[in-house]
């Protein structure tokens, strides 16, 4: 897993810029779907297949992805609202992790 510097704070935007370097090692393009999946407290975001029934969000330009409702709105009533971002290369998925307050 490769640590970036990079956090949000999911109270204060809905959405966030992914930069192109990182969209090159994931494999993600403007316009693509993304699936987003909560696993263990965590967000996993990765490219997702044309069928499934996992909450999606479209990559818009300039890698700006958008947190769907039903994410925030779990982690918001958790009390958990900053995230830091990791890129797991092999496996094609961006992770974010609560941070602890």
């Amino acid at each position: 897993m490769k640590q970036t510097q990079k956090t949000i704070d999911i109270t204060r935007k809905s959405d966030f810029n992914m930069p192109v370097k990182w969209r090159r090692k994931l494999q993600i393009e403007d316009g693509m779907r993304v699936v987003f999946k909560v696993e263990n407290n965590d967000i996993v975001i990765k490219p997702a297949s044309n069928k499934t029934l996992d909450v999606m969000s479209t990559v818009g330009r300039k890698g700006l992805i958008y947190l769907p409702k039903e994410i925030r709105t779990y982690f918001e009533q958790k009390g958990l609202k900053s995230f830091h971002i990791d890129i797991e290369e092999v496996e094609k998925t961006m992770i974010l992790t609560p941070l602890k307050e």
